[in-house]
């Protein structure tokens, strides 16, 4: 019986780790060479000139007045300020925090509902909204999770 016991508490706590690994695996992450990741998959990167989708096409920019606009010249957010930006979903204003580095570079990216929408190393946080974009664009935000994506 203790054995019995002992093997369903193993296989409790082995269950527990792999639904990490998976619920961590959905959340967006931007590494030190600024690609942006979802579910283990390369769907964009950003740089200082700005946002690419995973071919390298230019999706958006930081204006010289610190606005985030798209390909077409669109303003559709503006710049970290104090550690939050705003992005612009189709007309509505989305507020979003970003928090301070951990030991290994990487921040927090909180939408206004408390969320982590994104983990972003410390190296792109003007960025940081053109990343928000891309996520959109690949329908990876937590209201997007159970959409198709655009690969």
């Amino acid at each position: 019986m203790k054995n019995t016991i002992a093997i369903l508490a193993f296989f409790f706590i082995a269950s527990l780790g792999v639904f990490a690994q998976k619920t961590k695996d959905m959340i967006a992450k931007v590494d030190y060479k600024g690609h942006i990741h979802y579910e283990k998959k390369q769907i964009g990167s950003i740089t200082a000139k700005g946002g690419f989708d995973k071919s390298g096409k230019p999706m958006t920019m930081v204006n010289s007045n610190g606005n985030i606009v798209d390909a077409n010249g669109k303003e559709i957010g503006k710049a970290p300020k104090n550690g939050t930006f705003v992005y612009y979903n189709n007309g509505v204003e989305e507020k979003y925090t970003i928090g301070k580095a951990s030991h290994t570079g990487m921040c927090e990216v909180k939408n206004a509902k408390g969320e982590v929408v994104m983990l972003l190393h410390n190296n792109y946080k003007q960025q940081a909204a053109c990343a928000v974009h891309c996520l959109y664009e690949n329908h990876c935000m937590p209201s997007d999770k159970m959409a198709e994506h655009k690969y």
